[in-house]
């Protein structure tokens, strides 16, 4: 059975159709929780807990991630590096640097950190390896030559992919990598900072917002020089990239016409041009300023100089003091001057341990006079200082508008002869790459790479990933679910929204307009002119505000009602108790007609003049008993019998039975 409230019995179609589609929406929303508390209970049947039922995770065996297929046609790969075992790798493939940073103190100048390659601590593939920062608080560096450089200059994109994860989180530190430029493999065990590289990318947090660099080393093509110029990066980045304790998938894709794309666990996270979205700008300006021009030496560039004609006045004091005593000031009446405000504390003894020899003389320590509570003051009174009304301070002499001002002086723009245009070939600029290195500092340890790719198509990338990430994912996932910390739709929608901020907006608004919508159509709505509840009113003549007083049934004083109940117990002796009910029903047909009479005669003034003795009766104010009326009834049946045959289009709302008769009877009853 429905409830409907009355203020939707006025509604529209249309308001219903609305709270019918929330209540459904509602409805669909709450079946999958039921759903699972069924299960639960289901689960839970026969004593067993959920915790107890659940299987035991066991881990999948590592499958080699070749690339094969139509992925690979047409395509090269530079590096393709999974750490296929344990040993090997490190001091063979992978080379640890041996040297030092420049410009450091010489305890933290070293690259001491370590590396491993070994397993996450919780197991989600078995015989699955990664190359892992064993160590926090040190620089850490290491390098791997690619199986062939990679040259823009063959006119194919560059997608460099890899994972990472913060098994511990990450306070302070990169997980980035660099794109050695050719050369730098020749001397891997020297890798520095300083070491020359082509593009710098991936994770970096060492602040409330982490970013994903992307930086680019472009060598000027009429000068030689190399600058750096880094990507744009947006506003926020999520922090669950660093401290959720997930591994994420970071990719770069690099095309011939300078555009880029950067993505994390195949979500674009920001992209742009080489051109136009990196700073500073990559194309020099045209025109600079001229190094050879110097400024003239009778050139004049002082907007302003010192009046020399000025003077200082004769009644300038220089010598007057800023502030001077008060001379008029008293001493308060109040004022101890045999007094000290601070005290020795004659209750602060000395330390048993406290030697003179090595510590001094012991002194108590001083504490604020009693004596000098609430009063002005105590010890030697003083006048208090004053400003100094003569006080003026040194004389400058003023300033004035210099008559030889020549302006600003600039040196003259000459033509940039390094300005070279960058967009007839974006990436001329940027070297071959022929390594890839790792070099950061970390303040957190058990960071993770692996399934590192250099290659020149984006679907060996997707295949890649395919074969490794997605099935990592997967298994990460499947065995934080065996551990009851499965991805419920809440934490997905909270890492939604802290990935993109914005959402949280729409959250809220998705809870608080179904609410406003309910609200009013449950609360703020009135019925129209000709609703149900008007024809409710018209029905049963119920008065509304704009309607003649309504006819008093009962006086102010509460005597009719008293009355009413004292006819009702004497009519109920005098007559036997099988005739109880036709008395009682006689005496409220009788109520009911006087009612009606007087409506009648308060709307009608014709009728006014035709009222019936008991309506005369009531509007005199001399009422009637109830034996009276009951008396009456057969005289003014015929009267009105003629009332009721002209107003019989009219329908009159039965009245109520008075509610306190029955209960009158009951006392009567044991009175008697």
């Amino acid at each position: 059975m429905i409830l409907v409230p009355s203020s939707l019995r006025g509604g529209s179609s249309s308001s219903w159709a609305a709270t019918l589609a929330l209540l459904l929406a509602a409805a669909a929303v709450l079946q999958p929780a039921a759903a699972a508390a069924d299960d639960v209970d289901d689960d839970e049947e026969g004593g067993v807990p959920i915790d107890q039922k659940k299987e035991e995770f066991v881990p999948i065996k590592f499958v080699e991630p070749k690339l094969t297929g139509d992925a690979m046609k047409d395509a090269n790969v530079h590096m393709w590096e999974y750490f296929r075992g344990r040993g090997g790798i490190i001091g063979k493939t992978w080379l640890k640097s041996k040297a030092k940073k420049d410009g450091v103190e010489a305890e933290i100048s070293k690259y001491n950190g370590e590396w491993d390659i070994g397993a996450p601590s919780e197991v989600a593939i078995e015989g699955d390896y990664s190359l892992v920062v064993k160590t926090d608080a040190r620089h850490h560096a290491i390098a791997s030559k690619l199986a062939k450089p990679f040259s823009f200059a063959d006119g194919k994109p560059l997608v460099m992919q890899y994972e990472v994860r913060y098994e511990e989180g990450q306070n302070c530190g990169g997980g980035y990598v660099k794109l050695l430029s050719e050369g730098a493999e020749k001397a891997l065990e020297e890798f520095n900072d300083k070491t020359g590289y082509t593009i710098m990318f991936g994770p970096d947090k060492c602040s409330p917002n982490g970013k994903v660099h992307l930086i680019f080393r472009y060598r000027n093509p009429k000068n030689g020089t190399i600058s750096e110029h880094a990507a744009r990066q947006p506003d926020t980045i999520a922090a669950s990239y660093w401290d959720d304790h997930k591994t994420h998938l970071y990719t770069l894709t690099v095309k011939p016409d300078g555009s880029y794309t950067v993505a994390v666990d195949y979500k674009s996270l920001y992209y742009g041009s080489i051109l136009k979205d990196v700073t500073p700008a990559l194309e020099p300006p045209k025109q600079i300023a001229d190094p050879d021009d110097v400024k003239p030496a009778d050139w004049d560039d002082r907007a302003e100089i010192e009046d020399e004609t000025a003077t200082k006045p004769d009644d300038w004091d220089e010598s007057a003091p800023k502030e001077i005593v008060d001379e008029a000031a008293e001493k308060p009446a109040d004022w101890l001057e045999e007094e000290q405000p601070l005290i020795a504390d004659p209750k602060a003894e000395k330390p048993e341990d406290w030697d003179e020899e090595m510590d001094g003389e012991w002194e108590p320590p001083m504490i604020e006079n009693a004596a000098c509570a609430g009063l002005s003051g105590c010890g030697e009174w003083k006048r208090p200082t004053i400003k100094n009304p003569a006080y003026k301070g040194k004389w400058r002499r003023p300033r004035m508008a210099n008559p030889a001002f020549k302006g600003v002086w600039a040196p003259r723009q000459i033509d940039n002869p390094a300005y070279f245009d960058p967009s007839e070939s974006p990436l001329a600029g940027l070297a071959p790459v022929s390594a890839l290195g790792i070099e950061l500092w970390t303040m957190s340890k058990n960071i993770m790479f692996d399934n590192l790719l250099i290659a020149d198509s984006e679907a060996v990338a997707t295949h890649a990933a395919a074969l490794t990430y997605d099935i990592r994912k997967a298994e990460e996932s499947r065995l934080r679910s065996s551990k009851g910390e499965g991805n419920g739709i809440f934490s997905g929608l909270i890492d939604a929204a802290e990935d993109k901020p914005w959402l949280w907006a729409v959250y809220v608004l998705a809870m608080i307009i179904p609410i406003i919508i309910i609200a009013v159509f449950c609360f703020g709505r009135k019925s129209g002119p000709d609703g149900p509840d008007v024809a409710y009113r018209k029905k049963y003549d119920v008065p509304t505000a704009d309607d003649d007083e309504p006819p008093n049934l009962v006086n102010e004083d509460g005597e009719e009602e008293e009355q009413i109940e004292e006819e009702f117990r004497m009519l109920s002796r005098a007559v036997g108790p099988d005739d109880e009910a036709a008395v009682q029903a006689e005496v409220v047909q009788q109520l009911e007609k006087a009612a009606a009479e007087k409506r009648r005669a308060s709307k009608s003034p014709a009728r006014k003049q035709q009222a019936t003795p008991t309506a005369a009766a009531a509007g005199s104010g001399k009422k009637k008993s109830v034996r009276e009326q009951i008396e009456d009834s057969d005289d003014s049946s015929a009267g009105d019998a003629k009332a009721s045959a002209s107003d019989k289009d009219e329908e009159v709302a039965p009245a109520p039975a008075p509610k306190t008769a029955p209960k009158k009877r009951g006392r009567a009853k044991k009175a008697d």
